[in-house]
């Protein structure tokens, strides 16, 4: 009897080992695919729109032809995909074709869970930049109700400039949710097969790209926040262009000329063979010399239900021509793994990437095109000297000598075609600062400075520098900016801008954060182009890591304090990865996106790897709003005085603000303060002289303080 009990037992055991390996069996990619419960959309394109999934996808029964020429779609026999059939050609060769398909909104379009969505796709034309309306074509979308793509359900494209092909969502925060394949992935007349996965359990998104032998060409992922699901939208799903009629901003740069077929869309995470999910990872900023070591660590699970994780290891260099050395990285929790690089030496740099391996021998890496044959991305970091100065340029080496960095960093300085100094300085300035102005016959400035160095990424940092501006009239004018890489006009690890306030541009600091969260904003309360232009202004922004802050103090002519703003700056910074530019940012003249540069004289730039100022370690902060500042007149100090006082007061808000001498006799002495203020405590010195410069004799004088519809009075004693 038992022998038999154990007998039954084993086969049942077996059963259920035999069922468990049936439920996660790999699914073949790229099909020609079966109905299934899951299905939402699925289109063969075999000399019919309809849609099989009609029935269990609660979908519309077939999709809808929209074109200016029935000549301009029609089907086709696939003859780059093995077993697919017919296929459906979009013609739209020329700007006036407008080809494209929908199917009908329903609400099982709308995707807010986990899905699949896969495509064949072969692109013939495309456009390099937005002018062309050729530029993104889309291969399907669920287009946004007023904009097309802000607040779009979800996505799967080509970008003609990068020929990258590119998924995502917005996410009901406003989140852009998007993954990006390598870049030159697309080949024009290629069948690619193109899947973007949502697992809304594991938190990622992923895109695949196939060739038309089903080879996996290229495949990255990107996590999101868990519960942050994508917008529903009221628009049909379009296929070969982003849509959509009769909205406000409809798209004008996304037709798809080329094949489309095979089309299925899914509800679930579909269990494909692909490579590991690499989610979180150490990105290492540039590490002090005092370390003993540098701790990685990365998160990867397996891309299908019951795969495996066989190893996962970190390859490092400290040069640009030697083999790769391996750490094998420990298995930690929650799919972790953790290892770190061994100390070395001030002044090296230290290349890296992550190499994480399945139990079907696929292999993820991130950076993903690490192991290209060329221009290979990889992790760096530098070995810096803490609290030391990274960058310090005088400008003294005018009229026609390259600026040459003063700090033991000692950056390689590049400059452009031009190189044009100025006579006009600031206090404590020298004999030169460098000035940055249009030239007869370019078109674009060539006058911009770049300094290069790996060490000028930092995690904290003091910029100082004195700048005077001969306009400020354009929004996102980068004066300084320590940009994320080389082709990057945005994102910094810390950026001195003029950008919009509320209304015009004012000055700016910002740092973004390097877990893709934006950027740390800090902004002036007063119109550059009223306030500072044709004025010297002392300019320090600094971030403390150790306090969390983030701050940005505006200094006068005469460095006297103008305005001073402390806010959190918890989150760490993008870490830097080309050269620091002062005078303007990245650009490239064909896009519309080209960013103007600045133009005004720049000088004593210096970058400091610790919060050198001392402004976030200070307790005073006028320049935040919750401030009950009061205009008010202080008793000058020391009074009676020789020879020289000190004059303090407060604004209540910013404003025009008066600050004059007179006599006994209510003359005019001298005009000591003349300019519009921001809100907080100020300070000026008299010297005890008047409009001229000549000495005054001793005596009672009179200090008036008007600003706006405030007035006030002290009386001061001159004694000689």
């Amino acid at each position: 009897m038992k022998s038999r009990f154990y007998l039954v037992a084993i086969i049942f055991l077996m059963m259920v080992y035999v069922v468990g390996v049936r439920a996660q069996a790999l699914e073949p990619i790229g099909g020609p695919y079966t109905l299934d419960s899951n299905t939402v959309v699925l289109l063969h394109f075999d000399s019919s729109m309809v849609n099989e999934a009609a029935v269990v996808g609660k979908t519309a029964a077939q999709a809808v032809k929209h074109t200016t020429s029935p000549s301009k779609i029609y089907y086709i026999n696939n003859t780059g995909v093995a077993g697919m059939g017919k296929c459906v050609r979009l013609d739209n060769g020329s700007i006036n074709d407008s080809t494209y398909l929908t199917v009908a909104d329903t609400a099982a379009l709308d995707m807010t869970g986990s899905w699949t969505i896969e495509a064949w796709a072969n692109i013939f034309t495309f456009g390099d930049n937005s002018a062309d309306y050729r530029w993104v074509p889309r291969v399907c979308m669920k287009p946004a109700d007023e904009t097309f793509y802000d607040g779009a359900n979800w996505w799967l494209e080509m970008w003609g400039d990068n020929r990258l092909f590119h998924g995502g969502y917005v996410a009901e925060s406003g989140t852009y949710v998007t993954v990006t394949s390598p870049n030159n992935m697309f080949i024009p007349g290629e069948w690619v097969h193109l899947t973007f996965i949502r697992d809304a359990d594991r938190a990622f998104i992923a895109v695949m790209v196939h060739d038309h032998n089903k080879v996996l060409k290229g495949f990255l992922t990107q996590g999101f926040t868990k519960g942050d699901n994508p917008r529903t939208t009221h628009q049909a799903m379009h296929m070969g262009w982003a849509g959509a009629v009769g909205i406000t901003n409809p798209s004008v740069d996304s037709w798809l000329d080329g094949f489309i077929d095979e089309l299925r869309i899914s509800k679930v995470v579909r269990n494909f063979a692909g490579p590991p999910v690499i989610s979180d990872k150490i990105v290492l900023a540039n590490q002090p010399s005092t370390l003993s070591s540098y701790p990685v660590s990365v998160t990867a699970f397996p891309l299908n239900a019951g795969g495996s994780i066989t190893s996962a290891v970190l390859k490092y260099r400290t040069d640009t021509v030697s083999a790769f050395s391996s750490i094998t990285l420990s298995t930690g929790p929650n799919n972790t793994f953790t290892g770190s690089i061994p100390s070395q030496a001030f002044g090296k740099t230290v290349q890296y990437y992550y190499k994480v391996t399945d139990g079907n021998s696929l292999t993820s890496l991130y950076p993903s095109n690490a192991e290209a044959t060329t221009a290979p991305t990889r992790l760096s970091f530098g070995i810096y000297q803490p609290n030391s100065k990274v960058l310090d340029l005088t400008f003294e080496e005018g009229p026609t000598g390259t600026p040459v960095d003063h700090s033991t960093n000692n950056c390689a300085i590049v400059t452009r075609v031009q190189k044009d100094y100025s006579t006009d300085v600031p206090m404590g300035g020298g004999n030169y600062s460098w000035q940055l102005k249009t030239h007869p016959g370019i078109d674009i400035d060539s006058n911009w400075v770049e300094a290069v160095s790996p060490f000028l990424a930092v995690e904290e940092f003091t910029l100082d520098c004195w700048v005077k501006a001969d306009s400020a009239d354009r929004h996102a004018v980068r004066i300084i900016i320590n940009p994320s890489a080389e082709t990057d006009w945005n994102n910094a690890n810390f950026e001195l801008s003029f950008r919009n306030g509320a209304t015009l541009p004012v000055f700016t600091a910002r740092y973004w954060n390097n877990d893709g969260t934006g950027a740390n904003v800090l902004q002036d309360t007063l119109i550059a182009a009223t306030a500072h232009v044709g004025h010297w202004r002392h300019i320090i922004i600094e971030r403390n890591k150790t306090l969390g802050k983030f701050a940005m103090v505006i200094k006068n002519e005469n460095d006297v304090l103008m305005y001073k703003q402390i806010v959190d700056g918890i989150k760490p910074p993008l870490m830097a990865g080309a050269p620091l530019r002062v005078g303007r940012s990245w650009f490239d003249g064909t896009q519309n996106y080209y960013v103007g540069p600045f133009r005004g004289r720049i000088d004593n730039v210096k970058v400091y790897n610790y919060p050198q100022a001392g402004i976030t370690t200070s307790v005073d902060n006028p320049g935040q709003a919750t401030t009950p500042w009061t205009f008010a007149l202080e008793q000058n100090y020391p009074n009676p005085f020789n020879p020289s006082t000190r004059i303090s007061y407060t604004l209540p808000s910013a404003m025009q603000t008066q600050l004059v001498v007179f006599d006994v006799l209510g003359r005019q002495v001298k005009v000591l303060v003349n300019d519009m203020q921001h809100a907080g405590e100020h300070f000026t010195q008299w010297d005890g002289t008047n409009a001229s410069g000549a000495a005054v004799s001793s005596g009672v004088y009179f200090c008036r303080l008007t600003a706006g519809n405030n007035e006030k009075i002290t009386k001061m004693m001159l004694m000689k």
